[in-house]
């Protein structure tokens, strides 16, 4: 089954980003890939609330809004992914009762968009120079009616597909995923295919984002000089 926008089962869409766009916050970054655009701004570590107060490590808080209308279920979904992601991956015993406060705003919404809100939070989360544990990016496939697997769906490819498969992955090269969300009906070898397909395509996103922190990192030092 072709699709629509003719690429190969295995090709994800153009990538594109903007870091240090927002001038409010601490880091922010807006990352695209196709017409799938989110814009993510982090600020902290800043003093948290009583009650939200951690002895031992930063609370992490996490707000996710969606391009039209009131968040829904779905959006509360991504808005849980970003938040159980980046709870592990930073390190946030540095910086004990402190609050790291990290807002994601979907700018454009054309599938994949809890792939791209992972994607925009790291490299938010790096512009707010907040440590991590690692670099960690996220891709999603869908297995569609006939079977095949797809990665990078549109919204159209995302409706009609029988599951849907979102993985994310860090730069430490192990073959535990810092994210699962899987639904729908599937079977085994659907979901390792899908794993392996979402893992080839972390590391190109991966090596784009790299690209993008050195060359932001090269532009401020030649600009200081």
């Amino acid at each position: 089954m072709a699709r629509p926008d003719r690429r190969d089962p295995t090709q994800i869409r153009a990538l594109h980003c903007v870091l240090g766009q927002l001038n409010r916050v601490d880091g922010s970054a807006q990352f695209s890939a196709g017409d799938t655009s989110v814009l993510c701004g982090v600020y902290g570590p800043v003093d948290v609330k009583l009650y939200d107060e951690k002895l031992d490590r930063a609370h992490i808080e996490v707000k996710f809004r969606p391009d039209i209308g009131v968040p829904t279920t779905k959006d509360k979904w991504v808005e849980d992914a970003v938040r159980s992601t980046f709870e592990r991956e930073i390190l946030g015993q540095l910086h004990p009762r402190t609050l790291v406060q990290i807002n994601v705003q979907v700018c454009q919404g054309d599938g994949s968009v809890d792939a791209a809100a992972v994607n925009a939070t790291t490299l938010a989360l790096i512009d707010a120079g907040i440590p991590l544990r690692a670099m960690v990016a996220a891709a999603t496939c869908v297995v569609r009616p006939d079977h095949s697997i797809i990665v990078d769906p549109t919204q159209e490819e995302a409706d009609s597909a029988l599951s849907t498969h979102t993985f994310a992955f860090s730069n430490l090269q192990t073959n535990s995923p810092a994210y699962v969300d899987s639904r729908g009906e599937f079977s085994i070898d659907e979901y390792n295919a899908c794993y392996d397909m979402c893992m080839a395509a972390v590391d190109r996103t991966l090596a784009f984002m790299r690209t993008a922190v050195e060359g932001k990192i090269l532009k401020e030092t030649q600009t200081a000089l």
